[in-house]
């Protein structure tokens, strides 16, 4: 058991850390850049209808080591300020057209909210629709289209340290938030896989309404420990109309072999947290079942991107990673075959 949890250990390292050594020799630069917002909606409650503006520059080598700053402005629909606060980039993620910043707040102005915002920390995820145009003046064509034919949009999602909700470093939510203008792009550090677009395909689809995400799928590991093993992904979450993050029903199933058979891992469990902004969803869960006893009980985390390219990211909370509800790294596994379906109707 204990060759086991070494080599857990070693695929989350390689697999959290999106660009680091252990999954390229010379990993490209990540960026998230870029100016947008919009108006929050009615699932905001009393600030329904405010304007919210984010600015994002932020780079990186290494994930670890990120430069870069964010400003966020968010005003009521006269004009007047709510909050206003910027600061510096602590991490940053980005595979494909997907990228997450964390940041510490260093300078902030929030009239009549008893709270304390420098210092605290906040994520950002953005999903990269393609270039827009909005009533910032910036132009470029229309936006990407998906597996649907339909035009995508930038989307944002956060999470913000300052109301209490945990942030921890290379992760973030789901981009639930869609831009109504502006322009953010995303620098992703692509894997060889990101070039083969001709991936094979299996049969699952969704005919529930609700929130959903779907995903079968598989390929051979390129961390340079588990070189060519096999693994497989089966994941199946819904969260019913009118139900919230939490009410979330679904299971999770990975498996880990060495290409001999020789299994490294095997565990199933169930989804306790699910949300979906896009064509990307974030589901955490807890291990139920397994062939080492002692990896009951602990958290999990997945990230799914249903693109051109299908996409799905990990975190496992038994290798001593933190798993905070909903929330997950940037999927950075480009399945050999498969198929990831995410949806909200």
């Amino acid at each position: 058991m204990r060759a086991l949890a070494v080599a857990v250990v070693a695929l989350t390292t390689a697999a959290v850390l999106p660009g680091s050594p252990a999954q390229a020799a010379d990993p490209d630069v990540m960026r998230v850049t870029g100016k947008g917002g919009g108006i929050l909606g009615s699932e905001f409650g009393e600030y329904a209808g405010d304007p919210v503006s984010f600015e994002l520059d932020a780079s990186a080598a290494n994930p670890l080591e990120p430069t870069g700053t964010f400003h966020v402005v968010h005003r009521k629909p006269d004009g007047g300020l709510r909050a206003e606060f910027s600061g510096r980039a602590t991490s940053v993620a980005a595979v494909d057209e997907v990228g997450i910043v964390t940041g510490v707040i260093e300078q902030a102005a929030h009239p009549g909210l008893p709270v304390e915002f420098v210092g605290k920390q906040v994520s950002f995820t953005v999903y990269d629709g393609g270039p827009q145009h909005g009533k910032s003046g910036k132009s470029g064509g229309a936006g990407r289209t998906g597996k649907s034919g339909k035009a995508r949009q930038d989307r944002l999602g956060w999470v913000w340290g300052f109301f209490g909700a945990p942030v921890s470093r290379l992760q973030g939510t789901a981009p639930h938030f869609p831009l109504s203008w502006g322009d953010l792009t995303v620098q992703g550090s692509a894997g060889p896989e990101a070039a083969e677009t001709a991936q094979q395909q299996v049969a699952i689809k969704s005919g529930s309404t609700g929130t959903s995400v779907l995903a079968l799928l598989g390929g051979k590991s390129d961390s340079p420990a588990f070189k060519d093993d096999p693994l497989r992904f089966s994941v199946a979450a819904r969260i019913a109309p009118g139900d919230n993050a939490l009410q979330v029903r679904g299971r999770f199933h990975v498996t880990h072999l060495k290409p001999d058979g020789q299994v490294v891992a095997d565990f199933t469990g169930k989804i306790t947290c699910l949300a979906v902004g896009g064509p990307v969803g974030v589901a955490t869960g807890v291990v139920t079942s397994s062939v080492a006893p002692e990896l009951v009980g602990k958290p999990v985390s997945f990230s799914f991107k249903d693109g051109r390219v299908d996409r799905i990211g990990w975190i496992w909370g038994f290798a001593d990673e933190p798993i905070n509800d909903c929330q997950a790294t940037v999927p950075f596994f480009a399945p050999d075959w498969g198929k990831v379906i995410v949806g909200a109707k």
